[in-house]
């Protein structure tokens, strides 16, 4: 059994070049995974090319792939951080994720905790790594549903304190972002369930045929071919990181039927489930 997506997890404290104790810069740098760092002690400064952002004890800092940014240390700090892979995090934190980044694309991105939120980051943060020790001592066969809930918790306590952009007066393109944003965020939460489009659409106000047509419009897809794509995602994600039986692993996505999956997977991807699990067993 493996779980993948958490690359590694450090705790740190500033590295000093020529400063006085307790200070110092962190040249830059970047990573191709994404990065979440809670900063526990001391305070600063995070830059890239375009943002100089101030940042203290109880932030909550989210970077996405590929960003060159460093740190300039002001007052002896310390933290945490998690660098993992965004492709292959559970469905709901994937959501969460790709909300934040919709806000302000290409950033750095802080939210500065109250002491409550700080508390649960900190708890989330220490369940995250115990249970990576535990799946890769494969001795405990909940610990991948834990490790889930633990970066959830941290996702949903950034977007809770996270600034959000000024409100611009509302009309109707901006309803329609909204409603669409509402039903992604269903969709994700309850992707395994027997989702209907026309219920989709009648707790939005929408006639199904309406509904297709923004969701589409704005999405790229269909309702319904993106029910299929974040069901067949989630399946890829299990195939690799768990020894979970094919049929029970259609199930557990929302196919009512192991053959509809059977086909959607080799018809997506280009090969049958346990093909692509055998090739990603080989291939990391």
């Amino acid at each position: 059994m493996r779980y993948e997506f958490v690359e590694n997890i450090e705790h740190f404290a500033p590295h000093a070049f020529a400063g006085e104790q307790g200070t110092g810069l962190f040249r830059s740098h970047s990573h191709v995974t994404d990065e979440i760092t809670l900063i526990l002690e001391g305070e600063g400064h995070y830059s890239s090319n375009d943002q100089n952002v101030q940042v203290a004890a109880g932030d909550l800092i989210l970077i996405p792939p590929g960003i060159v940014h460093g740190f300039v240390c002001l007052k002896a700090w310390n933290g945490i951080s998690i660098h993992y892979d965004s492709q292959s995090i559970p469905s709901y934190c994937q959501y969460l994720l790709q909300h934040a980044y919709r806000q302000y694309p290409n950033q750095i991105l802080i939210s500065r905790l109250n002491r409550t939120r700080l508390e649960r980051v900190k708890a989330a943060i220490q369940q995250l790594e115990e249970e990576c020790v535990w799946v890769r001592l494969n001795e405990n066969s909940y610990s991948q549903d834990l490790i889930r809930n633990a970066l959830e918790a941290i996702l949903l306590s950034y977007l809770t304190n996270a600034p959000g952009p000024s409100e611009p007066a509302i009309d109707g393109e901006d309803c329609d972002e909204r409603m669409i944003q509402d039903a992604l965020k269903e969709i994700h939460l309850t992707y395994f369930t027997s989702l209907k489009i026309a219920d989709l659409a009648a707790r939005r106000f929408h006639s199904e045929s309406v509904f297709r047509k923004k969701f589409s419009k704005r999405v790229g897809l269909s309702p319904k071919q993106y029910i299929i794509s974040v069901r067949l995602n989630e399946a890829k994600r299990l195939l690799r990181h768990t020894d979970k039986p094919v049929e029970f692993i259609a199930s557990e996505v929302g196919f009512t039927s192991s053959s509809r999956f059977y086909e959607l997977f080799v018809k997506h991807v280009g090969k049958t489930p346990l093909e692509w699990r055998n090739e990603s067993y080989h291939n990391p």
